[in-house]
């Protein structure tokens, strides 16, 4: 065995969690750092990926380096053959490399290591079932053609709204005028213009903002959350038809918001995850290199 610890990741499109153990599963630190999702930049996830680690590393207090550490990283886009290649590409200074993604790291850990379904909502959104073995995933094909109801999708869906508000298409909204103060925006031009080069990420800090105005119950703010309550749903329904007999967890950064708005039939099937996502990374690296 070429190292003496494993440090498992959690890596979305805003944020990456590190989870640090020994060997025997023992928890030595916790650490965090920026994105991670390496379908839009690989370079900055493996930074955060490493940020992450010391980070950990630090908060064990432990003379530990990382060329000693098996990495076991659950990262957005690595359900993205290409994307995955990219970044093992990439040099890093772990004793050696697992990757899967974020949400099968996820399912692994809600589950612990046994059947189950999962869908995951944070800044992009996705669902999986795993049974026997084998993943069935849907979704997760990133902002420009799906992750609905997620954070970036809601920012993205509150920058139209704020636009089609401007023309006069729609009313004005209290959601349309926090965005605007948010952004300190005077002109549809300037939106545009500030928006151009957003990723996934930069719409997912819209979020908050668009999640405050519902909760205070703006109209314009209430249709975008429930037409994404409504697409989780959609979902969820499809997971059962495949899956019906297997537990289902909701996990992710907006879980709490979509969960009441949920259908009985998709509440019904909600269990609490067991562990988390770095657990089930690191459960997964393991078994990959204990094979």
């Amino acid at each position: 065995m070429s190292y003496k610890y494993v440090v498992g990741i959690d890596g979305g499109g805003t944020r990456c969690r590190a989870l640090l153990q020994d060997i025997d599963g023992n928890t030595l630190g916790e650490g965090a750092a920026g994105p991670a999702n390496i379908m839009t930049n690989p370079e900055q996830a493996m930074g955060s990926v490493i940020d992450a680690t010391l980070d950990a590393i630090d908060s064990a207090s432990l003379p530990i380096t990382c060329e000693e550490v098996l990495l076991a990283a659950g990262l957005a886009g690595a359900n993205i053959p290409q994307a995955k290649q990219s970044f093992l590409a990439l040099d890093n200074p772990f004793a050696d490399t697992v990757v899967i993604s974020d949400l099968h790291a996820a399912c692994l850990g809600a589950h612990d290591n046994q059947s189950g379904a999962l869908i995951i909502c944070g800044t992009g959104s996705a669902a999986t079932h795993y049974d026997k073995g084998v993943f069935t995933d849907k979704g997760g094909y990133g902002l420009q053609v799906g992750d609905d109801a997620s954070g970036a999708w809601l920012g993205l869906s509150a920058i139209k709204h704020v636009l089609l508000s401007y023309d006069g298409v729609e009313p004005v909204s209290e959601l349309k005028n926090r965005i605007c103060e948010h952004l300190n925006l005077a002109s549809p031009q300037q939106l545009v213009t500030l928006v151009a080069n957003y990723n996934a990420a930069d719409f997912g800090d819209i979020a908050p903002v668009v999640i405050q105005a519902y909760r205070d119950q703006c109209a314009a703010a209430t249709f975008l959350i429930r037409k994404g309550a409504n697409y989780l749903n959609q979902l969820g329904e499809a997971l059962i038809n495949q899956a019906s007999t297997l537990p289902l967890c909701l996990v992710g950064g907006l879980a709490d918001v979509y969960t009441p708005l949920l259908s009985p039939s998709i509440s019904s099937n909600l269990t609490a995850p067991l562990k988390s996502a770095e657990y089930g990374a690191i459960s997964f690296a393991k078994r990959v290199k204990s094979e």
